[in-house]
């Protein structure tokens, strides 16, 4: 028989929440740095801001500082205690809109705040708000997340803060200071940062009106914006510029109506058209209200205005780095969609021809009756995603089938996600039979016309593979992406050459020039001397010493300048000759470096700048004509100079060595630097951070543009690298080094 004498003990017990927890909620469910900060800008958001500022200061380096700072409504004492310091809170679901413009709120599991401590160990939260009494308080809470240690009960660990009264004219607002961060920034990283920053608020969205309509029991909102601070690199690229967008070859947009039927518009540029499409086969009832907008690059130079600032390379290249169509849930990005390498709408399979799913997209009626009107497999010419640039507006609730991952950075994969990625796939696929019809049309005009561009005749010859029959798919496929691969190479090749006519047209005049000056240089010589023999013969004996001393002064001055114009003479004679054009040969270094410098002598004397030649006497170049040789030397040393020439320190120091493949020249001085971001701009034709000089000339902006063609004749580059103290810039020439 059981023991009945002992006695029963009854009772509740509860949960307690390790601090452990924490680290779960940050540094586990944020793995990106980005999505951290966003998470902390979103929460800006949702407190009416109209403004948020991040200042990333001393981040290169780990125990940086970050600062995100908002001028929204802030939190009460009240708010902070209830609503910031609880866990997984529901306040978002009990109150989805914002108190003053009503917006919809971004967040829901109210974990977001804990992305702080992904980003450092310590979080100081300023807050300015206004209490129900009216008056305004600041309320100030330190957390320190070093002292949340695993095996700690979370409800035990106390967190400071302070509160006290404050003006009714003080700013209302958050501020978070993230200290002591736990990684260092590099540049890379960085400019990463901004783009998914910056990225965050749709930019692709239908133009604002100019006043937005005030919403019932809420003031106007006034929109929203954000601003990356970072001193360390304070010059880094920004978003894309709606002039940019305006390049694009059409713009298509979608919405879906309260019925769920799909409507798609595409305003084409070039021919100017504007279409509508309505397949009444489709439906989206869970899908209503949703739009997107796209705009579709063709990177063409027909496409391009010449007065835009944008070539067809410049787009090609934003198109690799920032192409893609991104999902914006409730105003805010969802990651990583539209990154690069993300193929979320299977278009760079379908484009390769690995995709059977944009084939079935024309199973629909309206589309088939399309694709039957034209020749050939249309679907081969789907963009791919570093051609759009474009977003999908998505309502968390409106749209609520469609759910964010725990970790922030995707949506969950379910059916209402596979028929928003349908919804989308059909209009681009209906914008690409478009593009098929126009390239037709274009084609047929253009039939009996020779192209003189070769990028023209590969596009044409694209069109005859794509409406080819006969051809294994694979083949066609192989042959598509040979044509991609000429084209582009094609078009960088035109816009070469259009900047390679426009430099040779300054420089002829300059080659010109020379000839002349060199002619009369020479005149200038015979003259110079022919005034010291009659100064010297016309002495008489009889002359005064004070006098004689006079004359031997203005004949030694004489004799200078007459150095001085014959060694700018040979200096001509030596380039114009036919031994530096017509014959390679490995000059010493030094020695050619020592030949530029000599006729500038007079310039530096005059400018009080020191030149410190390092490069061994031994030391010499690969096979190299010497007029070219001389030519880069020449125009990286006026650049220094006039660097320099302005500066308290004035030094310019030439080094080099020789590894197993390439010999390293660098130029450093103590000029007045180049930014970081500049860098390659200043290789460009035309492009100068030159003063002029009345020396030393006006500058064309074409001298680092030859020192990089001539080096890159000879499979070198010229580059900018960093330098330390005192110098403030280093131009590093390489030449390969064969025996």
């Amino acid at each position: 028989m059981p023991n009945t004498s002992a006695k029963e003990k009854s009772g509740a017990i509860r949960f307690e929440v390790d601090a452990s927890l924490l680290f779960q909620l940050g540094e586990r469910l944020v793995a990106r740095r980005s999505i951290a900060l966003g998470e902390l800008i979103k929460n800006a958001y949702d407190a009416d801001a109209t403004k948020v500022t991040v200042l990333l200061d001393k981040v290169t380096r780990s125990n940086g500082t970050i600062i995100v700072e908002d001028n929204g409504i802030g939190m009460t004492f009240e708010q902070i205690q209830d609503s910031w310091m609880r866990i997984a809170t529901n306040e978002k679901v009990v109150s989805p809109t914002s108190a003053l413009f009503g917006r919809q709120k971004t967040g829901a599991k109210g974990v977001g705040r804990f992305a702080a401590r992904r980003l450092a160990d310590k979080l100081t939260l300023h807050s300015v708000a206004v209490q129900k009494s009216g008056s305004r308080e600041k309320v100030i809470v330190e957390f320190d997340w070093t002292q949340f240690k695993p095996g700690e009960l979370l409800t035990e660990i106390s967190t400071p803060y302070t509160r006290s009264s404050v003006d009714d004219d003080t700013p209302t607002g958050v501020t978070l200071y993230l200290e002591k961060a736990k990684d260092a920034w590099s540049k890379e990283d960085i400019q990463e940062l901004k783009k998914d920053i910056l990225g965050l608020v749709n930019p692709y969205a239908d133009p604002k009106p100019k006043s937005a309509p005030i919403r019932r029991g809420y003031k106007r909102d006034p929109g929203f914006s954000m601003e990356l601070e970072v001193p360390e690199y304070p010059d880094l690229e920004g978003e894309l510029a709606e002039q940019f967008l305006s390049g694009a070859w059409a713009v298509l947009t979608g919405e879906v109506s309260q019925s769920g039927t799909p409507n798609y518009y595409l305003s084409i540029r070039k021919p100017k058209e504007e279409l509508r499409f309505e397949p009444s086969e489709y439906s989206f009832k869970e899908l209503a209200k949703l739009r997107f907008r796209i705009h579709y690059f063709v990177y063409r130079s027909a496409y391009f205005d010449k007065a835009s600032d944008f070539s067809v390379r410049d787009a090609q290249h934003a198109g690799r780095e920032r192409g893609g169509v991104r999902i914006y849930l409730d105003n805010f990005r969802v990651f990583p969609y539209g990154d690069p390498g993300d193929d979320w709408l299977e278009l760079d399979k379908a484009k390769a021809g690995r995709n059977q799913r944009i084939v079935d997209l024309a199973e629909g009626q309206t589309l088939s009756q399309i694709e039957e009107s034209l020749s050939g497999r249309p679907w081969l010419l789907t963009p791919g995603n570093n051609q759009l640039f474009g977003a999908v507006m998505v309502s968390q609730q409106q749209h609520g089938g469609l759910e964010i991952n725990i970790s922030r950075d995707r949506l969950v994969e379910n059916e209402v996600f596979e028929n928003l990625r349908r919804f989308v796939q059909i209009g681009i696929y209906w914008m690409t039979l478009q593009y098929a019809r126009v390239r037709t049309e274009e084609q047929r005009n253009t039939a009996d016309k020779p192209s003189d561009k070769v990028s023209e005749v590969i596009e044409r010859a694209r069109l005859q593979v794509t409406n080819a029959d006969g051809l294994a798919q694979e083949t066609r496929r192989e042959i598509l992406q040979l044509l991609d691969v000429a084209g582009q190479r094609a078009q960088m090749a035109e816009e070469e050459r259009i900047s390679e006519l426009s430099m040779l047209r300054v420089l002829s005049a300059a080659g010109t020039t020379v000839e002349i000056v060199n002619h009369q240089l020479r005149g200038l010589i015979d003259g110079i001397r022919a005034v010291r023999v009659d100064l010297q013969e016309s002495v008489s004996p009889f002359v005064s010493p004070k006098a004689k001393r006079s004359l031997a002064d203005i004949l030694t001055r004489l004799h200078d300048w007459n150095e001085l114009v014959v060694s700018q003479v040979s200096q001509l004679g030596f380039l114009l000759g036919p031994e530096t054009r017509l014959r390679k040969r490995r000059p010493p270094l030094r020695e050619a470096a020592e030949r530029v410098k000599k006729p500038l002598s007079q310039y530096m004397k005059d400018y009080g700048i020191e030149w410190d030649n390092q490069v061994p006497s031994s030391l010499r170049t690969p096979a190299i004509f010497e007029a070219e040789l001389h030519a880069v030397i020449l125009h990286v040393f006026t650049n220094a100079l006039k660097a320099v020439k302005s500066q308290r320190v004035r030094r310019i120091s030439l080094q080099a060595h020789r590894d197993e493949t390439n010999l390293h020249i660098r130029m450093f001085d103590t000029g007045k630097g180049i930014s970081v971001d500049r860098r390659e701009e200043v290789f460009k034709p035309f492009v100068t951070d030159s003063a002029p000089d009345p020396i030393l000339g006006v500058g064309t902006g074409l001298g680092l543009k030859i020192v990089r063609d001539l080096l890159e004749v000879y499979g070198g580059t010229a580059k900018f690298v960093d330098v330390d103290d005192p110098w403030r810039t280093c131009i590093e020439l390489v030449l390969p080094y064969e025996e």
